[in-house]
């Protein structure tokens, strides 16, 4: 998507590359102005929201909106809260749960079978929720100063946090099969937590900085399969025979 108005929706849809001048484009709709973030849902839909940008759920073949989320009331003042969503994410079984994190450190929860307000409302921190990322039973945020949260969708009552984060979390990722949490941020680290100790497992220095993450559908391999491959690498081919390097 254009950071403007318009979603640009391509065939292999997997597949993420600069679009050059002359790639086909499979549709194109325009889906409002400010526009931060944009996610693909569990069943194909499109959800999108951003600066003054409602959240909204959309059908790609329709290109209408099945749905379009309702400010929270104005405060005791009277004051009207802006809208700004930063972050969006829904869970893998369930597209019906929306989760969104605002500009103003606030996550929030829809049930969009329910109501068009959030049934859950909740400040966390102080900085921007700027990534977000959930499986069945919870989701995990990260925002602006580098905290790592986690809420039980199911029942939300607190947040618990995670530790070893620095820099503005940018991009989550959860494992498919393992219990692991990838991070990834300003601060050029990825780490990755175990999402039941709650602990670092592993911290890498990646230089740059990073602003998404993902694993692979490739199994893991075991240290000794890595050991014995950078061996056989070092292997040198002398009259048709392998020779090993001492």
């Amino acid at each position: 998507y254009q950071g403007l108005s318009k979603l640009h929706i391509y065939k292999q849809w997997y597949q993420r590359r600069v679009r050059g001048r002359d790639e086909e484009v499979a549709k194109r709709f325009k889906i409002g102005e400010g526009i931060e973030c944009c996610v693909k849902t569990s069943d194909g839909k499109i959800l999108s929201g951003g600066k003054e940008n409602e959240l909204k759920l959309w059908d790609l073949k329709t290109q209408k909106t099945l749905f379009t989320s309702k400010n929270v009331p104005r405060d005791e003042l009277d004051i009207r809260m802006p809208v700004w969503i930063r972050s969006i994410t829904t869970s893998p079984t369930d597209s019906n749960v929306l989760c969104v994190g605002t500009h103003y450190h606030q996550y929030r929860q829809y049930d969009i079978r329910v109501k068009r307000r959030p049934i859950l409302d909740k400040t966390w921190e102080e900085l921007p929720i700027l990534s977000l990322v959930a499986n069945d039973s919870h989701c995990y945020m990260g925002n602006g100063k580098g905290d790592i949260g986690r809420i039980d969708i199911r029942n939300p009552k607190e947040i618990n946090k995670f530790k070893g984060a620095v820099g503005s979390v940018r991009s989550l990722a959860l494992h498919s099969k393992e219990p692991f949490l990838a991070s990834v941020g300003l601060d050029r680290h990825l780490r990755v937590h175990n999402l039941v100790t709650k602990e670092v497992e592993h911290k890498f220095y990646l230089k740059n900085k990073l602003n998404c993450v993902m694993f692979t559908g490739e199994a893991v391999k075991e240290k000794g399969e890595e050991e014995e491959g950078d061996i056989w690498d070092q292997l040198e081919e002398a009259g048709g025979k392998r020779r090993k390097v001492e």
